[in-house]
Order: C-alpha cells, then structure tokens, then sequence
C-alpha cells in the first residue's frame, strides 16, 4: 500500500524487551508508572495494554515480527538460533540480517527518504541490509545490552579482600540461577567482516560458512572436517528443582589485604590488596584502602601499576561510580575500557573489603555503528555506551546497589543517545529496542512466586521488580515530550516474562538438545559405558529424536540427518507418537499434563512457527521464563507473556480503548501507513485501522 500522505512525519517505535502488559497495568492503577498513564490517556491501547504476541514468544523471532510484519515462518527468524541442516545438534546465532528473508520496514522508510535510526534492534538489523545513505544502525547482534558483542570486554565481578585470605586469584561462577547465558567468548564476530548484505543474498552459504570459521556456532567440532563426535550441545535436567542458588552469581576476584609493600606513593596507614580481572584474573590491578581523618578506612584507590604516581581512580564506600576508566588486553590488542564500580563494604579497620566491578565496555569500538562517525559523535555528546550487568541471584546489595543502578544508567543514556540522533542529525524515525525489564525478569522472576529455595519472600521480590518498572517508566516520560513536537511513539514489547506456578521441567529450552523428558519417554537415548552406566553423549544410532531449541523436536531421520535413523515414510507416524507421548507426560509431584499443544510442523504454520518436525507449547503453569508457552500465558503475581502495545500521538486517537487486539504482525504495516510509506512486501499483518484518527 503505499499513501501520497502520512498521518505523521515522525515515529518512534519505542521497543522494551521483556515489558509486560499485566504487570504494567497493575502499577499504573497503583500510581507508580505514570509516564506510562500519561501515554496511554493521550493515545490508543486496549484496556489490558495488551499486543496479540507471535509465537514462539522469543526475543530475534518476535523483534523480526516487528520489524518486517512477518511470521517467524516466514521471516526465518524461528528462535534464538537457527537449525542447521543435517545436523540435529548444532545451530548458528540467530540474531543477524542475513537469516532474515523479509523486508525490515526501516528499510522501506530510508528508501523513501526518510532518516532512519535502528538502535539496537536484535533480530534482522545488523548488519544493515539497505545502503540508503538515510538508514542509521547502531549494533543489534545481541539483546543483553548495547555493543555486548563488540564493546564488553571483560565479565563483572565480586571483589573479596581480607586479612584471613592467603592467595588471590579468579573464580568463574558455575552456576547461574538466572538460566540465561547472554555471556560473550574470546571469538570474534562475524559482523566485524561483513559489508552491508541483502538479506535474500542467495550466498547464505558463504555466510554459514563464515559462522563456522568464526565459532559462532554452538558446538565445539567442524562438522565438515569431524571424523568423531562428542556432543557437547545437550542440556541434562537430573531433577526438578532449577530454583537453585548461586554462590557467587557472577565472577569472584579473592586477594589477601596487606601492609603496602613496593608503592611509589602509598599514602600513610594505606592497606594493599589486589583486584584480578579476565577471565583467568591475568589482568591486576593493585589497589589500595584509605583511611579518613577520622581514623575510618572508607575509600578504595585503584592503581594501573604500583609505580604509577596517581590512581586510575578513587572509590568511596557505598557511592555507585560510572565510567571508572581502565584499559584491558583482548585478543593480543590493548584496549580502552570502563567500568562501573561501587565499594559496597568496608570494615572500620581496613580487614575486609566487598566490593562490585562491572563488565569492562570497550570506548573506542565501532564495529557495529553504521556509519562509523555516528560512534564518535553520540559518545562525544553522551559519553561512551556504557557497561551492562547480567548479574542474577538474590544478592540484595548487587541487585539493588550495582544491577539496577547500572541498567537505569544504560536506559538514561540510550534515550540521551536516540534523542540526539533525532534533535541534531535530522532523524525522523527510530526504531529501538531497550532491554532492561528483560534482564530483571531473568535474574529474579522466579523468585516472584514463595518456594523453599528462596531467601526472600514474594514482596520483597515484587519490590526489586517494580523498580525495573519505574525506572523504565522514567526512561518512557522521556520520549513524551516529543509528542507535542510532532512525534508519534508506538510502545511494544516482544513478549513478557512469566512466574510459573508449578517448577517447570524444561522440555522446552534454547539452550541446546535437551535430555531429560525426551529420554524418560524413551526417544533420545544415551550410550553406556561396559558397566551399563549411562554416559552423557547421545547414542545417535538408537535415537529417534531430540528436543531442540526453544519449542522444537527434531527427528533422527534418514537421508536429512548425519546420523538419521528414522524412515521418511515413517515420518508422519513417528511424529503422532511423540505428540501422544507429550501429551501423556505429567508432572509426578502434581498429576497434571504440561504440554499444552503439539503439532505436525505442516499444521504449526496455522500459527507461523517453523523450525522442526514437531512444535510444542508448555502448559503456562510450567513456563519457565517466555518462550515455552502460548503468547497468552499468565502466571503468578501479574505476571504474563504477551507483549504490550500503546500508540500516541499525531494520527493515533487520543484516550481511546481497542477493540479485539492489534497482533504483533500488525506493528509493521501500522506503522507504515502512520508514516505514508509502503508495507514491506513480504507482511502478513494489517494495520490497525481502528486507531488511525483518519479513515483509510
């Protein structure tokens, strides 16, 4: 469709990943989101705040959605990785241009002549698919936090220093409570190498290939040059119970305090101790703890070397500090970095110390801004992007003082950064995405509901949740003034995030082959040692299929898969027993069934999903996070899955209530019909006419 005339000149789809309808509405009627209400009583929303989510309910597949109007089906984008022919246990990241096969609406609007900034939008954006000298990307290859790809150069930690501690060094954390791996390796990324491609390239062979050679895919052989196979991909669930906690949720640095020994300038009464950083704390960094006038040791000075005259900088206890500058060896190269930092403890006589390091964020990288100069002059105006936490766990302190502190201080300048692009380099639409409610839904969502593994109960969990919210309600109240100046903001979400009322049993998991229920019901089996000890490594030639991404069984079959076992002719049949099996599988503590659907991928396209011979949907009682149920899911304490949709603005009706529901399919052409552009081509949706203030 294409309009001679818009209802707006500019747009700004304003993305929240992980923002959730039911909890949003619940702290709106509460008072405590009230940019929020303010958008929602100048604009168009259903009384629930509620977007008809696609399906799977998964952050690359439903910010495609967005982007192009497409089913996942039909974009490609079918989870946070894509499947590899023939290869039922490895897959390669899903978040890139080249695997989308639709047309992204940004592209249309550069094309149209219309400046156009994508800012970290991770399913389809990067690297950018247009070369209109009107489009604008900036990174996109992951959801954790801006530039995690290209910019972290370091993971966060824990600092201990104490009398008591003999040796220092690193300690990687094992487990991570929060079930979610946003980590980033040694190995460099594709993006870095690719110019800006068409994604219906037909060379998608070359860029698999480039996955390959980059690591990228996840899995530790070539399964061209492999002769022997230990699979590594598979995830082993050995009980029920996943609502453990953590030690230390994240890296631990340990250092003995001392007496100053070698200092060029140690001021008077100074301790020592050591700060470890990299992965194997090869990086240190001493440090010093300084006492006041008042006898108090309550500030931390951190040094690049003993010999240096000055400190890199000086921290005081219980102040959350931003940007502490520092430089870091990755990959043979010395780079400019900073971090957050905050002393959470000092004992009065200098003998312990605690304290938090965020990630180190590379200040010099712009690998993954298109074009370049729009690095330079976003951290010349706003600072350098800043550092992210993944911190999980129920650490109160790290929670409230160092996790939380930092995400609201990545949302503040986010918006500093889009605001620029739109006041001084004539940026007349945005599509960004924010993925702050996110992050907090993964670290402590589970804890929303009271169990036996949990240190705090539901409130106090509640309490650290609403924080997220009212700081991206902050984050929302900046962007309102620019509806009086023109503007129309569309407020989405790609799914929420949910509290399971049951502990879920992980069928559905996009972390790799999943074991557990597939092998209970006898369809993945595992080799044994000459004892009849079970060995963790499938048993390929007695396999008949695996549970493989988010909601997808795979089956071993012959003549498409490296080790296939299963006829094709028996296909159909193979398939209608595993759906009978899903459906008869019940929770042993409850009694009740967990799969809520079970399709033929042949009937799973009726709901635009794709990916594997068999799609599934976990009961919502058992959801994990998002992405196991059906869009509609809600669970315990106002939490859901489905995203949320707010419009306002030139051309949106003001204060009115939808009628049915505008579908995340429908995002894209609403928007384009706002803006009098074409609908790209390949979209399913329609726009939502009813909240036009003109008729079309």
């Amino acid at each position: 469709m294409l309009r001679s005339k818009g209802l707006t000149d500019k747009l700004i789809v304003l993305g929240i990943d992980g923002m959730d309808p039911r909890f949003s509405k619940a702290m709106v009627d509460e008072g405590k989101m009230p940019n929020l209400k303010k958008l929602i009583e100048m604009g168009s929303a259903r009384e629930d705040l509620v977007l008809l989510g696609g399906m799977p309910t998964i952050t690359p597949p439903m910010w495609a959605t967005l982007a192009t109007g497409c089913y996942p089906m039909t974009h490609g984008i079918v989870d946070y990785a894509i499947p590899i022919p023939g290869e039922p246990d490895m897959r390669m990241e899903a978040f890139l241009s080249p695997f989308c096969k639709a047309e992204q609406l940004w592209n249309v609007t550069a094309e149209a002549g219309k400046k156009t900034l994508v800012f970290h939008w991770p399913g389809g954006a990067w690297p950018p698919s247009s070369d209109s000298e009107n489009l604008y990307v900036v990174d996109g290859t992951s959801p954790g936090a801006m530039g995690n790809t290209t910019h972290k150069r370091d993971e966060e930690r824990v600092i201990i220093a104490t009398t008591k501690c003999q040796h220092g060094g690193c300690m990687p954390y094992g487990a991570k409570d929060s079930h979610i791996d946003c980590d980033i390796t040694e190995i460099p990324r594709p993006v870095l190498h690719f110019a800006p491609q068409n994604p219906k390239d037909p060379r998608m062979a070359e860029y698999q290939q480039k996955f390959r050679e980059m690591g990228t895919i996840f899995q530790d052989y070539d399964p061209v040059a492999a002769t022997s196979v230990t699979v590594r991909n598979c995830v082993f669930w050995d009980d029920y119970n996943m609502f453990h906690l953590a030690d230390w949720p994240t890296f631990l640095s340990l250092s003995p305090i001392s007496e100053p020994e070698g200092w060029a300038n140690a001021p008077q009464d100074a301790k020592e101790f050591n700060i470890y950083y990299g992965f194997l704390g090869k990086t240190v960094r001493p440090s010093l703890i300084l006492k006041n006038e008042a006898g108090k040791y309550d500030k931390v000075a951190v040094y690049a070397s003993k010999d240096a005259a000055e400190p890199l900088f000086v921290l005081d206890e219980d102040v959350y500090t931003p940007n502490c500058p520092d430089t870091i060896e990755k990959n043979g190269k010395l780079c400019n970095v900073v971090r957050n930092m905050r002393v959470l403890e000092i004992a009065d006589d200098g003998t312990y110390l605690r304290m938090w390091a965020s990630n180190a964020s590379d200040v010099d990288n712009s690998d993954c801004w298109y074009p370049r100069w729009t690095f330079e002059k976003i951290k010349a105006a706003c600072g350098p992007p800043s550092a992210s936490s993944m911190v999980a766990g129920q650490d109160t302190d790290l929670i409230l003082k160092c996790s939380q502190e930092q995400w609201n201080q990545c949302a503040q300048w986010q918006a500093d950064a889009m605001i620029y692009m739109m006041e001084n380099e004539g940026v007349e639409v945005v599509f960004s995405h924010f993925h702050g409610p996110d992050l907090s839904g993964h670290s402590y969502m589970k804890y929303l509901k009271d169990r036996d593994t949990s240190k705090y109960d539901e409130s106090v969990v509640r309490t650290w949740h609403e924080n997220t919210y009212k700081w991206t309600d902050d984050y929302i109240g900046r962007f309102l003034p620019y509806i009086d100046k023109g503007w129309t903001i569309l407020l989405v979400s790609d799914h929420a995030l949910i509290c399971p009322e049951e502990e879920p049993h992980f069928i559905c998991d996009n972390s790799g082959v999943n074991i557990g229920v597939m092998k209970e019901l006898g369809f993945t089996v595992l080799k044994k040692d000459e004892n009849g000890n079970e060995l963790r490594e499938i048993d390929w030639d007695k396999t008949v299929a695996v549970q493989s991404a988010t909601n997808t069984i795979h089956l071993n079959l012959k003549g498409r898969d490296r080790w296939g076992i299963v006829d094709p002719a028996d296909k159909y049949e193979v398939e209608e027993q595993i759906i009978t099996a899903l459906y008869g599988y019940k929770d042993k503590k409850t009694g009740k069934r967990i799969v809520a659907l079970a399709l033929h991928e042949k009937d799973a396209v009726l709901l635009g999903m794709g990916g594997g011979d068999i799609m599934m949907m976990m009961h919502e009682n058992y959801n994990f996070d998002h992405g196991e149920s059906l869009s509609t899911a809600c669970g315990h304490n106002d939490t859901s899955v489905s995203p949320i949709f707010v419009a306002a603005g030139p051309g949106v009706k003001q204060n009115y209530k939808v009628k049915g529901y505008v579908r995340e399919v429908d995002v894209a052409p609403t928007a384009a019909v706002l803006l009098g552009v074409n609908i790209p081509a390949d979209c399913e949706g329609a726009p939502a006419y009813q909240i036009f203030t003109e008729r079309m």
